[in-house]
């Protein structure tokens, strides 16, 4: 083999070894930019579902607390059984003119009273209607048993309003419906915290 034909070889050699590592760069760097990429779509997809599981959770949590206190205005039965009598099926359907004007008497249920109730349940259905936003937007980002439980949460919530707009009931089933809602509280923050992998750690009992 002559000296010209050894030195074309190793040229060759040298140019296929200098390509394969280009090639191999180019791949790894492919290769390092789909992974990078699957990681920032990760932490996307993992912060769009703690928004809006927190949101949700926070005009639920907000809804419960706002009909707490709306609870405490309720008519007794007694004044439930008038309000019927009246034809009205809802607190928003009774004018201030069919109840008693205000007075220092905090059994009756007056036109201050009413204004509490209408007022609070006003503040819940604007609280509702964004809520229902957050379910359906859940639904869409979430997994497993976290959809289901959004909305289970939700309806607790729509149902406890209604316990409370509604004069076919009483003072004590709106409180009851109300304390409904702490059950399917509890299981969405548990199901949030399972699907987003939060470890909360145990209380100390020192």
């Amino acid at each position: 083999m002559s000296e010209s034909t050894i030195q074309l070889l190793l040229a060759a050699l040298g140019v296929g070894g200098t390509l394969s590592a280009a090639i191999l760069t180019q791949a790894l760097q492919k290769s390092a930019e789909r992974e990078r990429r699957a990681a920032d779509d990760l932490r996307r997809w993992h912060a769009d579902r703690f928004r809006a599981a927190k949101d949700l959770l926070y005009k639920i949590k907000e809804t419960e607390r706002i009909l707490w206190g709306a609870c405490a205005a309720l008519p007794s039965e007694d004044e439930y059984a008038q309000i019927r009598a009246a034809g009205h099926t809802t607190l928003f359907a009774v004018r201030e003119a069919d109840v008693p004007r205000p007075s220092d008497d905090l059994t009756v249920f007056d036109a201050v009273h009413l204004a509490i109730v209408r007022e609070a349940l006003e503040q819940v259905h604007r609280l509702l209607e964004e809520g229902e936003h957050l379910t359906a937007e859940i639904s869409i980002l979430c997994e497993g048993a976290t959809p289901d439980a959004a909305s289970t949460m939700f309806e607790a919530a729509w149902n406890a309003a209604g316990a409370l707009e509604t004069t076919r009931g009483t003072r004590d089933q709106a409180f009851n419906a109300v304390l409904r809602m702490n059950a399917p509280i509890a299981a969405f923050q548990a199901s949030v915290r399972e699907e987003l992998g939060v470890v909360v750690p145990p209380r100390s009992n020192g």
